[in-house]
């Protein structure tokens, strides 16, 4: 990204999946703005995922991977 001299990037990803990109990116590229945009899965369905267990699968996988993402950047990992 500096060497082609950009200075910010639009981060297009499922919005479920979105706060563990935005973790990895401003990590990857800390002098970069990230400009996110999320975008929802037709097969997905956020209002009362708990509802429909492929959901409520996918939210608490995504929920644990970006803890673990957070707290390895957190810690210097």
């Amino acid at each position: 990204m500096a060497a082609e001299g950009f200075r910010s990037l639009r981060l297009v990803t499922a919005n479920y999946h979105m706060p563990r990109s935005l973790v990895e990116f401003r990590h990857a590229l800390p002098d970069v703005r990230i400009v996110p945009h999320a975008v929802q899965p037709a097969n997905v369905r956020l209002d009362g995922w708990w509802h429909w267990r492929g959901t409520a699968g996918l939210i608490v996988s995504e929920y644990d991977k970006y803890l673990v993402a957070f707290l390895r950047h957190a810690l210097g990992l």
